[in-house]
């Protein structure tokens, strides 16, 4: 059982600093801490307002076997971002690695080890192209919440109770504990508590209505807000033997899992076939 359950303790805690009161003529306040979501705010804000970022990660999630037995797997990669130019990032699962390329006009998933890769055109910017590979294909780009223009309204979402749990110290760096629920989820984050650098460094989601309560970790580290962005890391140039792939607008194994945030983690398979 997950040692931690935010609707309880987000209640209780709420209650102890008398953040909301109940009276018998009035219904209680909402437990919405002001304080947590200023914090998640304010480092949405200052991550949308970079124009350059890469920065590494590492995800943890379980799985539930036969209503007992819990099973974790991992994934790690890296992304780079431009706003003006483009998105790369590298993702490894197992020994499957993915490379995903965005410039702007044209994106590309590569596999790696199979020398393989689907490519569509796309003339917009990252936010659009998030939009329309998920309805279109039923995929979403490694991590692409913290990517976005407005990373909060994801890490923000339908988020019903909130609280400030302090602060703690992960790897030796201080942190801002923060956490969230809402009737279908439990979240919590861990944000810099330098001002200067509110980057995020732990999110953990939590279903509460799955047996097992399976979690979902994801961890940031490296972040850096002047990469050096060499010419052509946003595009793709196949090898001589490279085989490229038939997109269909199917789920489909090639693509593998997606890699993102606790909110929205689907699998994505596909059907690989010669173009």
């Amino acid at each position: 059982m997950s040692p931690f359950r935010p609707l309880a303790v987000i209640t209780s805690i709420l209650l102890a600093q008398a953040v909301w009161a109940q009276t018998d003529a009035q219904e209680a306040e909402p437990p919405i801490d002001p304080q947590a979501v200023e914090l998640l705010t304010s480092a949405a804000d200052f991550l949308a307002a970079q124009p350059v970022f890469s920065f590494d990660w590492f995800v943890s999630y379980d799985d539930v076997i036969d209503g007992r037995e819990k099973l974790t797997f991992t994934r790690s990669g890296s992304n780079l971002m431009s706003r003006d130019e483009g998105f790369y990032s590298f993702s490894q699962t197992g020994e499957d690695s993915r490379e995903y390329f965005f410039d702007g006009s044209t994106v590309v998933i590569a596999d790696v080890e199979e020398d393989a890769y689907v490519m569509a055109p796309f003339d917009g910017d990252f936010d659009a192209l998030v939009d329309r590979i998920a309805l279109e294909y039923d995929l979403h780009l490694p991590i692409w919440e913290i990517m976005s223009v407005d990373p909060g309204a994801a890490l923000l979402r339908d988020a019903s109770a909130a609280a400030y749990l302090g602060t703690t110290s992960i790897a030796g760096h201080p942190a801002h504990h923060l956490a969230f629920a809402s009737y279908e989820r439990d979240w919590q984050i861990w944000i810099s508590t330098d001002p200067e650098l509110p980057v995020l460094m732990m999110i953990v989601g939590t279903d509460p209505y799955a047996q097992g309560w399976p979690q979902y970790r994801a961890y940031f580290m490296d972040w850096d807000f002047a990469p050096k962005v060499e010419t052509g890391s946003f595009q793709y140039v196949p090898g001589e033997n490279s085989d490229r792939m038939v997109w269909p607008k199917v789920s489909t194994e090639f693509l593998g899992q997606a890699d993102s945030l606790p909110s929205d983690d689907p699998e994505a398979d596909a059907n690989r076939e010669d173009q």
